[in-house]
């Protein structure tokens, strides 16, 4: 209808004839455009080989015709990473090897690519000569794409922000690779973590900054040290689209650490205590001892004061002390009193006791 209606048109109004006719092979040429580009767009989203590229493989005949894949365990206690293997892809005459998509993750991962020698006879030999992967990081929407040099998996460009962000680390890491009998970890600790506390803001990047700092035995130190940046950096792991698997290993030595901490400040809080207490003591018995002390120091008797204790003592009574020494009871009374004032008694038996 539309092409009749057209065809229409021009016999009906030829000074229109040019611009109509102008008008649809516009509109055809974009819509070619459009649809052209909808099929490009859809071959790079569905399509593309998010890890791909080329090897220049020396002495084939001891290598695999194909190329590993393996995911990379971060809980790993060994400094080497544990590398799990989820895919292989065959490498063409030419060298070309890919990965698709469904073999990554939509967010960030420690991915290695690795060549394997053909025989475990060769495998130690070969990998002590040539370094035969390489670690990398990437996702589901990144693109790696590995050059051939002379070298395995040598040079590679890639859109990861991630993967970017870590040859950062390893080019502020090389600084200490060499490390001699006068290093000094104390200051490498403090460049370190600071360098990934500060600089890094991916989160998997600074979780394998701080597993350098656990391969050269620094992070239980450093967690101790600054145990309130571990844990908040552990709740912002944990509120993170991270696989939770990633951070197990710095979650478990951070609840050992701090299970560690807390047992040592109710050590000190006991030990505080138990002083505390020793001193409490000390001050209560050194008030006694002084009390003690001063009641014991006795004051000295006067000449009519020992007379009447050596007469109480030889068994006399009162009366009879009194009639031996021409004065009255009541005035030997008081010199008993005085004896037993001074010398800290409380009855003539106590000072029987005495001789």
């Amino acid at each position: 209808m539309k092409r009749f209606f057209c065809t229409s048109s021009f016999e009906i109004n030829p000074k229109y004839s040019t611009f109509v006719t102008i008008t649809l092979r516009a509109k055809m040429r974009a819509f070619q455009y459009f649809f052209l580009f909808t099929l490009l767009f859809q071959t790079h989203t569905f399509g593309q080989a998010p890890v791909s590229g080329y090897l220049n493989i020396d002495q084939s005949e001891k290598w695999e015709n194909k190329v590993t894949l393996s995911k990379i365990d971060l809980n790993d206690q060994d400094s080497d990473y544990h590398a799990i293997p989820i895919a292989t892809a065959s490498i063409t005459e030419e060298g070309f090897f890919a990965f698709d998509q469904e073999h990554f993750e939509n967010h960030a991962q420690l991915y290695k690519l690795q060549l394997q020698p053909l025989s475990d006879k060769e495998k130690k030999k070969l990998s002590e000569k040539i370094k035969n992967y390489k670690l990398f990081i990437a996702s589901k929407k990144d693109t790696v794409s590995f050059h051939k040099t002379t070298k395995y998996f040598d040079k590679y460009t890639t859109t990861s922000k991630a993967d970017l962000e870590w040859q950062k680390l390893k080019k502020f890491n090389a600084r200490f690779e060499n490390l001699t009998s006068d290093f000094d970890t104390k200051q490498y600790l403090i460049e370190t973590k600071g360098y990934v506390k500060d600089s890094l803001q991916i989160l998997l990047v600074k979780l394998i900054g701080i597993k350098a700092l656990d391969d050269q035995n620094l992070l239980e130190k450093d967690i101790k040290k600054n145990p309130k940046y571990y844990v908040d950096l552990l709740q912002e792991l944990k509120s993170s689209e991270l696989d939770p698997a990633t951070y197990l290993y710095l979650e478990n030595k951070l609840h050992l650490i701090t299970k560690e901490l807390t047992t040592q400040k109710y050590q000190v809080s006991l030990w505080a205590n138990a002083v505390a207490i020793f001193i409490i003591g000390l001050l209560i018995g050194g008030i006694f001892y002084m009390k003690n002390k001063r009641n014991v120091r006795q004051i000295p008797l006067s000449k009519q004061e020992q007379i009447v204790k050596d007469l109480i003592q030889s068994g006399k009574s009162n009366k009879e002390i009194a009639n031996e020494l021409f004065v009255s009871i009541s005035t030997v009374k008081t010199h008993i009193s005085n004896i037993y004032s001074k010398l800290n008694i409380a009855n003539r038996q106590e000072l029987l006791s005495k001789r």
